[in-house]
């Protein structure tokens, strides 16, 4: 068999790249906002957090002016974060406890994070210089 009938055998159709571009644009847009999509809502200089997993709700951001360097800060009494993205440009320590106590749940996020569902609720905040 010559090599330019074999070449053209295993040559995808036009028809089969079409429906593999167009399925792979439909799961793109049926998963939901990307990452990107997301940091554009957090302002730089802000830690937002939302009340739903999948930054659901009304936000709220925390910003560097009001949060304080290295000092534990509360979110809003009765107010809860389930999912949160730091633009802080500083890394964050999120606590499960308001009073940033350590025998409850805690993790600290790097600058640039986003948290679409924590693992626990978070409840207060620690800023840190590097």
């Amino acid at each position: 068999m010559p090599s330019h009938a074999l070449a053209h055998r295993f040559r995808p159709s036009f028809a089969l790249a079409l429906a593999l571009a167009v399925a792979l644009s439909l799961a793109a847009l049926l998963t939901g906002p990307t990452a990107d999509a997301t940091e554009s809502r957090c302002a730089a200089g802000s830690f937002c957090v939302w009340p739903e997993p999948g930054f659901g709700g009304e936000t709220r951001e925390l910003t560097l002016r009001a949060t304080g360097i290295e000092q534990c800060v509360a979110l809003e009494t009765g107010w809860e974060a389930k999912s949160f993205a730091n633009s802080t440009g500083h890394p964050v320590t999120v606590y499960q406890d308001p009073h940033c106590d350590e025998e409850a749940d805690f993790d600290t996020h790097p600058t640039g994070s986003q948290t679409p569902q924590a693992e626990y609720v978070a409840r207060a905040i620690k800023v840190w210089t590097h």
